[in-house]
């Protein structure tokens, strides 16, 4: 049988590998991040440089990291003998609202991740009062349906009730109307050809895709 004193010196053994310097932390590694700056993140950790795998403070560096807006979610993986690894996902951005001298920089879920003083040049205008406002539920649905390269195309995009969005696009002017973001991708595809059609005859458009089997375009004077 397995003494007292045997489990006892066990314990200790492993208590002092865990707790001993050859198990501490001396090296921070982030991944995943892209806007947030690596020195915040490795920042919220710091502290824990020098102390034991087994005694790191993981609350502290969450309620640390939890303060940054563009940080949605996170996780930390301890790799012995001396790393911590903290995986990082940001929110992306959708779009701005006009702010008090300046603009807001919000997700799709309205979260304000960054405030800016002077606009964004590839983010399109939210022309909502604020992100409690019931346009902005289906103006940040359709964003979130469109890929980067159409959203950064939209200078101005609006709502009033979930089926009503529309947009302006930038450099030419033509008006989408949207509709409800149901069926994105159809309505995309549907966009695309009638953008050909409308560039092809010179002038601004306003272009209405919310039926996508039923386009119309009418000259906009």
């Amino acid at each position: 049988m397995i003494s007292i004193g045997t489990l006892l010196g066990v314990a200790l053994l492993v208590t002092g590998i865990v707790m001993s310097p050859l198990l501490t932390l001396t090296t921070i590694v982030v991944k995943g991040r892209d806007a947030v700056p690596e020195d915040v993140i490795v920042g919220a950790a710091a502290d824990q440089i020098g102390q034991p795998l087994a005694a790191i403070n993981f609350d502290a560096i969450r309620d640390r990291l939890s303060t940054v807006p563009r940080i949605q979610s996170f996780a930390t993986e301890l790799q012995p003998p001396h790393t911590l690894v903290i995986r990082v996902v940001e929110r992306q951005a959708i779009g701005v609202l006009v702010a008090d001298g300046g603009w807001t920089v919000v997700d799709v879920a309205g979260v304000v991740i960054d405030t800016q003083d002077i606009k964004p040049p590839r983010l399109p205008e939210i022309d909502v009062p604020t992100t409690s406002d019931r346009g902005f539920a289906a103006i940040a649905e359709t964003l979130a349906s469109f890929p980067s390269s159409v959203r950064h195309g939209i200078a101005v995009i609006s709502a009033t009730t979930r089926d009503s969005v529309r947009f302006e696009l930038r450099g030419t002017g033509h008006q989408i109307i949207w509709g409800s973001p149901n069926d994105s991708l159809l309505k995309l595809s549907v966009m695309e050809r009638a953008l050909e059609v409308a560039n092809a005859r010179f002038g601004r458009y306003e272009i209405d895709v919310s039926a996508p089997d039923n386009i119309v375009l009418q000259p906009i004077s």
